[in-house]
């Protein structure tokens, strides 16, 4: 007994008046010893009646799991650290299994989605998503599954309880057993509603802005196509000459090609995509083109 250390000394005097009395080795028992150093090493110890040399005694196999021990405080410590983050992470958290099935869900998803947790649990990820993005959702899932992929992010839908949709920036990753299979899947959620609220206001209010700029690029176009028009017309009417009508006839039919190139670019404002800024250049190019302008004569 002098090598165990005080604090065991109880435990290890009654394993062996139990031993003692029943003979029954019992299960291992852990107990701390103390090195010729000083140094506390935590033991495994099993203990077994034998006879020695004609008289009662006790076998003691004794094994130093002071790596098990370590390994096992920091594992404990780890799994402490991941439960508060889980906990008090600002972003959804949730462990969903194979099926797609709510395993575990933070206090942060249920106020997203305005569940309790016990509701969020009776669900399938497929039952509160858009169903728009249910098929993407369910196609990384079989990815996860076949090891195609270890993890993947993307940006999708939610419906809340109350029925609103949200979206939200998920990242998913895989945990695997042994061999390496897949267990069950931990995926992280931030609502980026907000940030999309904000991003199609301002992509609006380019549009909008891009609108008004090619609404007076159009005004000035055709203001200067159409003096060209009234000009001619009133030569052919007044004072043109039969030499002169060819050349009169094909500025009008240019002057005419002008206002049709320009309403088909028109066109494409009611299409958003085509109202964007590539540069300094415009995707709708209105700018003036020189014209012929003849001056009427004196009569």
């Amino acid at each position: 007994m002098e090598f165990v250390h005080p604090d065991s000394v109880p435990v290890v005097v009654d394993r062996i008046r139990q031993l003692m009395k029943t003979g029954d080795a019992g299960p291992p028992l852990e107990v701390r010893f103390v090195s010729r150093t000083g140094q506390v090493m935590p033991a495994e110890i099993v203990s077994v009646p034998i006879v020695w040399d004609g008289r009662n005694a006790l076998l003691g196999l004794i094994r130093d799991i002071s790596k098990r021990v370590a390994v096992e405080a920091a594992l404990r410590e780890s799994d402490e650290k991941f439960a508060n983050a889980f906990r008090q992470s600002p972003n959804g958290m949730a462990f969903v299994d194979t099926a797609g099935r709510f395993i575990k869900v933070n206090r942060a998803l249920c106020e997203m989605l305005g569940y309790s947790e016990e509701e969020l649990l009776a669900f399938r990820f497929a039952d509160i998503t858009h169903a728009e993005d249910v098929t993407t959702d369910l196609e990384q899932l079989e990815r996860l599954i076949r090891h195609d992929i270890d993890s993947y992010h993307r940006i999708k839908r939610y419906i809340r309880k109350n029925g609103d949709v949200i979206w939200v920036s998920l990242a998913v990753s895989a945990v695997h057993d042994a061999e390496g299979n897949p267990i069950y899947f931990i995926g992280q959620m931030q609502d980026i509603t907000s940030q999309r609220v904000r991003e199609e206001a301002r992509a609006n209010a380019q549009r909008r802005a891009a609108i008004t700029e090619t609404t007076i690029a159009v005004a000035h176009e055709m203001n200067n196509v159409l003096t060209v028009l009234m000009m001619n017309a009133e030569l052919l009417g007044h004072d043109a000459t039969p030499q002169e009508i060819p050349e009169i006839a094909a500025e009008i039919l240019s002057a005419a090609n002008r206002i049709s190139a320009t309403v088909q670019r028109l066109r494409r404002v009611g299409d958003p995509r085509s109202i964007e800024y590539l540069g300094k250049e415009k995707m709708l190019d209105l700018s003036p083109r020189p014209v012929k302008t003849r001056k009427k004569r004196a009569k």
